[in-house]
């Protein structure tokens, strides 16, 4: 079968399952914040990876953060192929995070003009200018981002991307005012920007507030900042843009960036909201021996937890656990997990679920092992 069958999917509450946007003013503390954030959850630098992009160096004052450069696409591709092929044997990493989006496009320009010269046997310099020009060039660059990231996704390694912003005229199309107005968001095209909206689950917005105090009269009035406060935007307002697929209201609008280390204060404000998006797990049916299960739930962790226990079929006799190969082998399985005894034995069952990626995509043969394994 080409296709994945269906699964009830339980949704994240671990954010190093999510993916994620992180913009704002340069210097701000982006690139720290994902160093401490790897810190904070995994007390582990080697769990997370910095790529800095092309100009981009930002890692020289920042301790304890695993990091390399990228300069070609060349160099991008060969990276990707070694995150995905060597993970668990020569890296250990996670999470990967590209810094700056900006660079990180330009490099993919680069491959991107390099394509459309071969495919269209027509030489030009420029992404305005490929496969035809009309913004084509820019459309196909997004193309080739999103393939590249989704195949990181894929394969468990988690991307997040760091990226500047600034101020942009936003033109409201239900509205009669035709100059628009004023909103932080991010620096980067509008094919860009959609590409980064579809891949990334969340996009937070680091921002100065300024409070201005008017002195003077008339022409001699003068602005002074009175006080200001850094801030971490999770939602949109009227002058910044940020959000996600968090679930409304669980997050707040913004939480203030005024400590030396946000990392903890980050993790906790986004697990809290994942937390709070998530539905109690109450009353999923498991099918009787002779039938197919009615729903499956595709559970987290596999690494640590091979399966949720509060799913377990607790109906089955002994005779039906001992019988041979079960049709609902999964949820037997998962009731003689929860009564073994054996770490080494739990240990092997883990490793043979870890070469399917999680139980609910273990084949038959692999249940039958498994099975046979345990009893």
């Amino acid at each position: 079968m080409a296709f994945k069958k269906p699964t009830v999917k339980r949704s994240a509450t671990d954010i190093s399952k999510i993916t994620g946007f992180i913009m704002g003013v340069r210097k701000f503390g982006k690139t720290t914040l994902w160093a401490d954030m790897i810190n904070e959850k995994f007390g582990d630098p080697e769990m997370g990876l910095l790529v800095s992009c092309g100009m981009e160096h930002g890692t020289n004052m920042i301790d304890n953060i695993n990091t390399t450069h990228i300069n070609t696409y060349k160099e991008m591709d060969e990276l990707k192929k070694w995150l995905i092929s060597e993970k668990g044997k020569e890296h250990k990493i996670q999470m990967v995070c590209f810094d700056s989006a900006e660079e990180f496009f330009s490099i993919f320009e680069s491959e991107t003009i390099r394509r459309s010269n071969i495919e269209n046997k027509k030489t030009v310099k420029s992404i305005k200018a490929a496969y035809g020009g009309y913004t084509n060039g820019e459309k196909e660059c997004a193309k080739i981002v999103k393939d590249f990231l989704n195949e990181l996704y894929n394969s468990g390694i988690i991307p997040w991307m760091i990226g500047h912003s600034k101020l942009k005229t936003v033109k409201d199309k239900a509205s009669l005012d035709e100059e628009g107005f004023q909103k932080l968001g991010s620096s980067l095209i509008a094919d860009y920007e959609a590409a980064i909206a579809d891949c990334f689950d969340i996009a937070v917005t680091g921002l100065i507030d300024r409070e201005i105090e008017e002195r003077g009269d008339g022409d001699s009035i003068k602005r002074y900042v009175k006080e200001t406060e850094r801030r971490l935007y999770f939602r949109s307002n009227e002058i910044v843009e940020a959000g996600g697929r968090l679930k409304d209201l669980t997050v707040p609008e913004y939480i203030p960036f005024d400590k030396p280390n946000m990392a903890k204060d980050f993790i906790e404000t986004v697990e809290n909201a994942l937390k709070a998006g998530r539905k109690p797990l109450e009353n999923i049916p498991v099918a009787p021996v002779n039938e197919k299960p009615v729903v499956k739930v595709q559970e987290e962790n596999i690494d640590e937890v091979p399966f949720e226990e509060d799913i377990l079929d607790e109906t089955f006799s002994e005779s039906e656990t001992v019988s041979e190969y079960p049709d609902n082998l999964d949820a037997v399985i998962r009731k003689m997990f929860k009564e073994c005894t054996d770490p080494e034995l739990k240990s092997s069952v883990r490793e043979v679920i870890s070469e399917y990626g999680k139980l609910n995509d273990v084949d038959r043969e692999g249940l039958e092992k498994i099975y046979d394994m345990m009893k």
